[in-house]
């Protein structure tokens, strides 16, 4: 009979703990699917990313130049972009900024053209300097 009243007790522990294993059962289950939510979200923010950065050094069309930097901008402002993400889109902003001043392209541009890609080659540099974190004992 005490086996049997032991093997009872075990039984009602065991229920007891099994709201707490469900618990986390589902708490390891939501932040499972949160990390692969965000990397899915990164991911895709990625592919953005370099079809923008592709467009923004196709220095055959204007145009596509122009959009590729404006994605550039809008993507830079997103939480999904990092410190990392900043830095390379500032270097490809001075890049074509400079590129856009010295005239090193394979097609001659209107002075119009020229001028909104170099804005817009501005603006990026501008949110990816925005998007860098602070260095300590700087001003800005």
């Amino acid at each position: 009979m005490e086996i049997v009243q032991g093997i009872w007790a075990g039984l009602l522990g065991a229920a007891a703990l099994a709201p707490l294993a469900t618990f986390g059962v589902v708490l390891v289950a939501y932040l499972t699917y949160r990390q692969r939510s965000r990397a899915d979200r990164r991911d895709q923010w990625w592919k953005r990313a370099q079809w923008a950065i592709d467009s923004a050094l196709d220095d055959a069309d204007p145009r596509r130049r122009l959009a590729g930097l404006k994605v550039l901008v809008q993507l830079i402002g997103s939480d999904l972009a990092t410190a990392e993400d900043a830095d390379l889109m500032s270097a490809l902003a001075v890049s074509i900024r400079d590129q856009e001043q010295d005239g090193q392209r394979s097609a001659a541009l209107p002075p119009p053209a020229t001028d909104r890609i170099m804005a817009e080659a501005e603006r990026l540099r501008l949110a990816a300097a925005a998007k860098k974190p602070r260095q300590p004992g700087t001003e800005g």
